[in-house]
């Protein structure tokens, strides 16, 4: 209804896939033009990302326009970006020259070229109200990750081996650890290559209907250490280098002082990320998701022996040596 009022008549619009979100998303073409709809039961959510698609396209950052909002904000339309992602584009190259790296390296170089301005410039003005799921990134959502990694993962994948008292201390080390880390930015959540689009040679971000404020660790903890990154170590590294000489317009931090607590934050993504995968697929029944738990434990293994920064976490790190 909301189409034909924008667009007049319209054929019958494409289902297209909506990963993990229970989003119902289509596309509406007409001569030669395309438009995105998104239907979503949740009010607060559809307001948060219409709220925060409208503010970030303020200050110039990509993200698709809103062109249309229903009367009570169950569905809206919105620019059509095309149906490449970053991932899809990672993988692409990857495949056909794994060797290369340099289009994978400048893709990120674009993105985290954007990075500081959606964290500082972002954050000003911004009414932090409208946020979804809370204002902050502080205990209570580091928290609510953690048991997530622990109901949907640790139970359902590893029922026979209980958490022990040892490790749920370390877990909540890591909660502690991360909620006196400075929240000072805007934090999009999951800014990961699967929402972040590229058409015509640029990212365009979308799924930030979570944003809210945060440190600044905690994006690019997502963008490098995500699922569909593929990154190796010396990339991340390379990266990170990138990410601070782009900061440097908004904040000096000495890379020794950003690693400080890096790390940690990249531990509480892939711990929640077992979490969502486990969720998804077990109770979704989004099997695809299942084949990205082995690669994860692999990485929370490597990382916790690598990072010296991570040294406290000893029992979690013994734990993880024998899933690998």
């Amino acid at each position: 209804m909301l189409a034909k009022q924008r667009f007049g008549s319209l054929a019958e619009p494409e289902a297209m896939k909506g990963d993990g979100s229970d989003r119902r998303i289509y596309r509406f073409q007409q001569r030669g033009q395309s438009w995105v709809g998104v239907t979503n039961p949740n009010i607060s959510e559809n307001h948060a990302f219409i709220y925060l698609s409208r503010h970030l396209a303020r200050i110039g950052i990509p993200v698709p326009q809103i062109y249309a909002v229903d009367r009570k904000q169950r569905c809206y339309l919105l620019e059509d970006l095309g149906n490449w992602s970053m991932a899809d584009l990672l993988r692409q190259w990857n495949d056909t020259n794994p060797v290369n790296t340099s289009e994978i390296l400048n893709a990120y170089r674009r993105v985290i070229n954007w990075l500081p301005r959606i964290q500082f410039e972002g954050n000003q003005g911004l009414d932090y109200s409208f946020c979804f799921q809370g204002s902050e990134l502080d205990r209570s959502v580091f928290t609510w990750d953690l048991e997530y990694f622990q109901q949907f993962f640790w139970q359902q994948f590893v029922p026979q081996c209980s958490l022990n008292n040892t490790i749920l201390k370390e877990l909540e080390h890591l909660v502690a650890y991360l909620d006196g880390v400075k929240r000072q930015v805007l934090v999009l959540r999951d800014f990961q290559p699967r929402n972040i689009m590229w058409k015509k040679e640029r990212p365009y971000f979308i799924d930030y209907q979570m944003g809210c404020r945060g440190a600044i660790h905690y994006d690019l903890a997502c963008l490098l250490y995500a699922s569909s990154s593929r990154l190796d170590d010396p990339e991340r590294d390379f990266l990170i280098d990138i990410y601070l000489q782009e900061l440097n317009p908004w904040l000096f931090i000495s890379k020794a002082q950003f690693l400080q607590h890096f790390y940690h934050f990249v531990l509480l993504r892939r711990l929640r990320s077992l979490g969502t995968y486990g969720f998804l697929s077990s109770r979704k029944n989004k099997n695809h998701f299942r084949n990205a738990i082995p690669p994860t434990i692999r990485e929370i293994h490597l990382l916790l022996q690598r990072q010296p920064t991570l040294s406290v976490f000893s029992h979690l790190r013994a734990f993880f040596s024998e899933w690998r």
